[in-house]
């Protein structure tokens, strides 16, 4: 009922559970995050569902490498709750944070840990199911990465410029860079190469 409220405080009940050690403009940032992306009809559907599902029975069945890391002391999600997970899955590797926010933070205890361990965990390059897909596009840069992901989605040359904030010619380098590495000689076979990979998933 309070949800949609001008007044944060019913929304700052979960935020304080998500972030306890945020600052006050962290909070009123994701207070105001929670109200523009749920509506008070959907807030409540979300929970219920939530409180609803339970896959603990599926855990032993799952075959990959797992990687579980949990704050000590989340305020959330009790830590015995990511203690359970792990043990459920076969061999699993469990990895403790130091902290007691659910939503790390530049800045927590936790979030260079976390990401040290999730490097340690899935080596750059070595991402499971994606390896051969990936293979032709190993050698590509960050930005030429961004660029191919805006071509998968059928955005022009002018289009990720004004996305990305930079001038139409630096994209028309970028994509002249991009068909020689990936061995391509025009757009449309760049799309179909970058969409092979796994690219512009969520747009086509």
């Amino acid at each position: 009922m309070g949800w949609d409220d001008e007044n944060p405080a019913y929304r700052q009940f979960h935020t304080s559970q998500f972030m306890p050690g945020a600052s006050k403009e962290q909070m009123d940032d994701w207070n105001e995050l929670q109200r523009i992306t749920l509506s008070p009809k959907m807030a409540a559907r979300h929970k219920l569902s939530r409180d609803q599902w339970d896959v603990s029975d599926l855990l032993p069945q799952i075959k990959c490498p797992v990687l579980v890391m949990h704050c000590r002391d989340d305020v959330r999600v009790p830590y015995t709750e990511g203690r359970f997970v792990a043990s459920q899955i076969p061999n699993a590797r469990l990895v403790t944070l130091e902290g007691k926010n659910h939503v790390l933070m530049k800045g927590d205890p936790a979030f260079d840990a976390f990401f040290a361990a999730l490097r340690d965990f899935v080596p750059p390059g070595k991402s499971p199911g994606k390896q051969k897909a990936d293979a032709p596009f190993a050698g590509l840069s960050r930005r030429e990465r961004e660029v191919l992901e805006l071509v998968a989605q059928g955005l022009d040359n002018l289009q990720i410029s004004a996305h990305l904030g930079v001038a139409e010619k630096t994209v028309r380098n970028v994509m002249t860079s991009i068909f020689d590495k990936i061995a391509v000689e025009n757009r449309p076979q760049a799309i179909v190469r970058a969409r092979e990979a796994g690219f512009g998933a969520t747009h086509h």
